[in-house]
């Protein structure tokens, strides 16, 4: 884990990168990839496992300090979790 503090423009940048389409990123020692569909009720942002057919959740939040994810079980039961800001390493680092 990364102990050092991020500014609040380090974070507006990690947030404004998992917005977009497309965007791989490495947290907990996997690698995802965001999804983003636009639809006419607006946008709806995912986030999925890279590895093949991944698991993936949708996008509750994209808070100040993490983004918030669900899903939903066979049974209807939700499950959240928690990227936080400061665990995520990009691939592309430059971009």
């Amino acid at each position: 884990m990364k102990e050092s503090k991020l500014s609040k423009n380090q974070l507006a940048e990690i947030r404004a990168r998992l917005m977009q389409d497309g965007t791989v990123f490495e947290c907990f020692g996997k690698q995802w990839i965001t999804s983003k569909s636009t639809y006419p009720s607006g946008d709806v942002h995912a986030i999925y496992s890279n590895e093949g057919f991944g698991k993936g959740m949708n996008v509750n939040k994209f808070g100040p300090t993490c983004v918030t994810l669900y899903t939903y079980d066979m049974l209807g039961n939700r499950t959240v979790g928690k990227f936080r800001y400061d665990l995520i390493e990009f691939e592309n680092k430059e971009a």
